[in-house]
């Protein structure tokens, strides 16, 4: 029986989506348990071949932006819990096991975990080290996030929330995040983590990176708008 819906948003993603995957097929969740579905918006690269090959389903969905790619993977998931991870995203082996034991508790809708470099230098390393300390103390504060890097969420809850908003092409995840929030307990786990590129960070530069980060999330808190284009990097 199915239990979690991995989903995973493409587009010319060919040199990372094999890693990611394979990060999925190692898990010590049985193969069974889980399903997954790559949402592809119309990629020119070998995407679609990796994906035919390793996931359960491959959808071809419009180029309207990640968030959108995500909600048409949710539409068709047949666990009761969704896993969202970005293409540049591993995962420790342990995972799945521990957000669907994290999902024992009624009131849990949905969460995140550490998040640190899959090619980062010492200075990246300590750059997400800090990123994950001010996510740790953010959900004290009851304002979660949980990065669509790797992110989860009770089906149910997510479909109640009508998904993610699509007109936001940036800081999507902390938004929804927020309204998960109102309805239910967001957690943070502490047991497990995952692994993503830092190819945005290496290629706009740290400061440009987080100064961009920051503007984003105050326009969403303060206005719920985000900049209209962001530019992907392969």
């Amino acid at each position: 029986m199915v239990k979690i819906s991995v989903i995973i948003p493409t587009l010319n993603e060919e040199s990372y989506l094999p890693c990611c995957i394979k990060s999925i097929l190692n898990q010590s969740l049985r193969r069974n348990m889980y399903e997954i579905i790559v949402a592809d918006s119309h990629s020119s690269d070998k995407t679609p071949q990796i994906a035919k090959k390793y996931a359960d389903y491959l959808l071809d969905v419009p180029r309207k932006g990640a968030g959108a790619a995500r909600n048409a993977g949710a539409e068709i998931a047949k666990g009761k819990i969704l896993l969202f991870l970005d293409a540049d995203t591993m995962i420790r082996r342990n995972l799945m096991n521990e957000v669907l034991k994290s999902f024992n508790e009624k009131q849990i809708v949905g969460g995140t975990c550490d998040i640190y470099p899959s090619d980062g230098t010492s200075f990246g390393n300590a750059f997400f080290k800090l990123i994950n300390i001010i996510y740790r103390i953010v959900y004290l504060f009851g304002r979660p996030h949980a990065q669509t890097k790797c992110c989860f969420y009770r089906k149910d809850v997510f479909t109640a929330l009508k998904g993610f908003t699509e007109d936001l092409i940036v800081t999507e995840d902390q938004e929804i995040a927020w309204r998960a929030g109102k309805i239910g307990k967001m957690i943070y786990l502490k047991t497990t983590s995952a692994y993503s590129s830092m190819r945005r960070e290496k290629t706009l530069g740290y400061t440009k990176t987080l100064v961009k980060w920051v503007k984003n999330y105050f326009n969403v808190l303060l206005f719920k708008q985000s900049e209209h284009f962001w530019h992907p990097i392969r």
